[in-house]
């Protein structure tokens, strides 16, 4: 079955801390996402999972910004099944969201344990057996129905397709709508949640069309009711993500007149493909929308092997590959190729075959303030 678009995905790393003077890096871990979706206004959030078990049990907390530009960390919302709780997190509204977690976490350090004392520890209990959103109260599109949906074929993505003319309106949004979170309010395969993965592009996949990140349970047809929304979406499948990190989002310049800050995060790709490999695999930061600051850099280096485990004193020194050599970075854009054996980005869905990469990002004195967000691709062959 040849490699889609969904199943190459970008995972976190052991050290995610999001802060100064901690370590960073480390093994590649399959239950962090990275995320970079934005929100194009302040608002609240709601809270829902696809699974009626996910009751008086789970838990969810993010942080982000609010409108000020102060980081703001409401307390845990406990799940209450497939029935939605709106406006969650005490009435907070985000500007931005840095982080997410649920319940389910294997240690303090997940997420943005270092951001606020012990307010992580309260999530180590049960973890969902659902996919869980946090969706934004005010939806890009509400209370439409669908026209189907398909699973995973050929070199084609699972998708759904929209109402007519919806697709217009997906493709008009920031980032060609990628990371909106579709919910299932009613019909066929009710309480589903599926993220658009792919972006619109003009209907890539067919006029109203959407790929999104894995195959229907139930798949959809003229009765199913949907919602979409910006978002975060901790999906069961085909890894139990409890950990959702925004990199470089407290990531600061100096003062004007100050010294040039450099800062260092790490992910990892993986292949979640059961049988196929991507051969002639390269990573890359396709674009930043919007553009860097006048003098700011985002650069990118793959390391040399396979599950690299390499950590780093903090996100200020520079790290290097596991056997100590020098990581060579590339000013981005610009396309990388798989340098660990075999050259490929082999299948299987493990620790073991993830291509783990740096990034650097470098903040001359004084940069301003940015609002953006970062486009991670990986290309190859596939049959």
């Amino acid at each position: 079955m040849s490699v889609t678009p969904n199943q190459c995905v970008v995972y976190g790393c052991a050290n995610m801390p999001e802060a100064d003077g901690v370590t960073v890096g480390g093994a590649p871990d399959l239950t962090k996402r990275v995320s970079f979706y934005d929100i194009p206004s302040a608002m609240e959030f709601d809270v829902v999972s696809s699974s009626a078990s996910d009751a008086s049990g789970p838990t969810v907390q993010i942080c982000g910004r609010d409108s000020t530009g102060v980081i703001q960390y409401p307390a845990a919302i406990t799940l209450t099944g497939t029935t939605l709780i709106a406006n969650s997190f005490g009435g907070q509204s985000f500007q931005r969201l840095i982080a997410g977690m649920t319940s389910g976490v294997t240690s303090s350090t997940h997420a943005f344990g270092t951001f606020t004392g012990t307010q992580v520890t309260a999530l180590i209990g049960t973890a969902p057996v659902g996919d869980v959103a946090v969706i934004g109260h005010t939806r890009v599109l509400s209370g439409n129905h669908a026209q189907g949906s398909t699973q995973t074929s050929g070199t084609t993505p699972p998708t759904m397709t929209l109402k007519s003319g919806d697709g217009s309106t997906i493709g008009a949004l920031t980032y060609s709508g990628l990371g909106l979170i579709i919910l299932i309010t009613g019909g066929t395969g009710a309480h589903q949640l599926r993220m658009i993965s792919v972006p619109y592009a003009s209907g890539a996949y067919g006029t109203d069309v959407v790929a999104v990140n894995r195959d229907w349970d139930t798949p959809l047809d003229s009765t199913s009711v949907y919602s979409i929304g910006y978002g975060m979406l901790f999906d069961i499948l085909p890894n139990p993500v409890t950990a959702i990190t925004r990199i470089f989002a407290t990531s600061q310049a100096d003062v004007p007149g100050g010294s040039q800050r450099v800062f260092y995060e790490k992910i990892n790709w993986i292949n979640t493909n059961s049988s196929t490999a991507l051969v002639n695999a390269a990573m890359e930061v396709l674009s930043e929308s919007g553009t860097l600051p006048s003098g700011a850099l985002l650069d990118l280096a793959l390391t040399k092997a396979l599950d690299d485990t390499q950590t780093s004193a903090n996100r200020q020194t520079l790290p290097t590959n596991g056997d100590s050599s020098a990581l060579v970075f590339v000013t981005q854009p610009s396309s990388i190729s798989v340098i660990a054996s075999p050259g490929s980005l082999p299948n299987g869905n493990s620790a073991s075959v993830a291509q783990g990469g740096w990034l650097r990002l470098t903040l001359p004195a004084g940069t301003t303030v940015y609002e953006g967000t970062a486009d991670l691709r990986v290309t190859g062959a596939t049959t």
